[in-house]
């Protein structure tokens, strides 16, 4: 073990005997998603999650989840990448895995998504640890209907897996009766931003002091609806002179980075290009989120939780979402936020101007949004629930 930068660094390809670390999760991508930004958060939030865990990276992308990771505490190993139709390269990243498992004295490895899971599923097999499956999708039925890394990672070993909501919950237990299933949903840590912020965050996506800011927030990805939610601005746009409008995100994974130059084109031939802000990738998005009237979460399928959702809610905006999935089973009535069917951007729009035109109804849909998110939505929550997964297959 040795100290780099201030980071704690292993070569695995040595044994050695290293400070006992119960859980180990596995995390191939480090570019930052939404289930990424979920284990950063649990990793932040709960100093036993950080005392007990190791992480290891496999390396796809670009990003810089494991700086961000070893800034929340954590204990992070990188590895190189290993693609699933390299088998060699699969063979040795799972010995790498092992060899760290018997290190640490890991007892349970978690994959933090389906192709971590794939990696991590296995090595737990050959280790004789347990495996723990995060999913954050709702899988399509039947199994040969999905994406072949997410079949592997669903018939691969697993002693428990854990879903983001009820919804995705459902299918997995259709799709793997014999593995127990247990809800894990979502967290979102309570950021308050200062309101002296706002005007400087408004101007910037904007707005002004007695304009109808609306937002949507996420990686830009056509299932996303940042297009649906383009088209809807347009009609809000004709009826609500004061009305602007900001999409906040960039591509994410390398996937669809044609997608934003399409919405802005898009943006110009409706003719709300000089109302609508495009802001890219950013890391302040508590601080523009609170800035807005209005949160939109715009996917054309169900999602399977809806971070977005659950953050906006938190910071108390009044927040329009696609009906089903985790958004139905989060927003409980529409004193807590609208519900609209998905790819529809005329229901959108509709809901948009509805609440646009009604300051004190927002109030109390953020308000009650925010008690929502405070009772059963918090990170803390969600570490405590996955701390008790975890505990209970450790035998503590």
């Amino acid at each position: 073990m040795a100290t780099q930068g201030g980071y704690l660094t292993l070569d695995v390809t040595k044994p050695r005997v290293s400070p006992a670390r119960d859980f180990l999760f596995v995390q191939s991508t480090t570019e930052v998603g939404g289930a990424e930004v979920a284990l950063l958060n649990l990793f932040a939030c709960n100093a036993e999650l950080r005392r007990r865990s190791l992480v290891a990276t496999l390396g796809f992308g670009g990003g810089d989840l494991p700086s961000r990771l070893r800034a929340a505490g954590a204990v992070v190993v990188e590895l190189s990448p290993a693609r699933l139709r390299n088998p060699f390269r699969l063979v040795s990243c799972v010995l790498a895995l092992r060899r760290l498992v018997r290190s640490y004295g890991v007892r349970v490895v978690i994959g933090n998504g389906a192709h971590p899971q794939i990696f991590g599923g296995w090595t737990a097999r050959i280790s004789g640890s347990k495996s723990v499956f995060m999913v954050h999708m709702i899988h399509a039925v039947p199994l040969g209907a999905n994406d072949p890394r997410d079949v592997l990672a669903i018939r691969g070993p697993c002693d428990l897996m854990l879903a983001v909501s009820k919804a995705s919950q459902r299918t997995l237990q259709r799709l793997r009766p014999l593995v127990d299933t247990r809800l894990l949903y979502g967290g979102t840590p309570l950021t308050a931003v200062p309101e002296a912020d706002l005007p400087a965050a408004r101007a910037e996506l904007g707005a002004g002091p007695g304009d109808l800011l609306v937002g949507v927030f996420g990686r830009l990805q056509r299932w996303k609806g940042q297009d649906v939610f383009v088209e809807a601005a347009a009609r809000v746009a004709r009826q609500c002179p004061e009305a602007r409008f900001a999409v906040v995100g960039g591509s994410v994974f390398g996937l669809e980075p044609e997608f934003a130059d399409g919405l802005r084109e898009a943006a110009r031939q409706l003719g709300i290009g000089d109302r609508i802000v495009f802001t890219g990738f950013r890391t302040d998005v508590a601080r523009l989120m609170a800035a807005c009237d209005i949160v939109c979460h715009t996917t054309r399928v169900e999602e399977p939780l809806g971070l977005v959702v659950l953050e906006a809610m938190g910071l108390g905006r009044a927040v329009i979402a696609t009906k089903g999935g985790g958004p139905s089973e989060i927003i409980e009535s529409e004193e807590m936020g609208l519900l609209v069917p998905g790819g529809d951007p005329a229901a959108l729009a509709e809901a948009i101007i509805s609440l646009g035109g009604d300051p004190e109804r927002r109030h109390q849909i953020g308000a009650r949004a925010a008690e929502r998110v405070r009772s059963a939505f918090t990170i803390e929550a969600m570490a405590e629930n996955l701390l008790g997964h975890l505990r209970r297959l450790a035998n503590d």
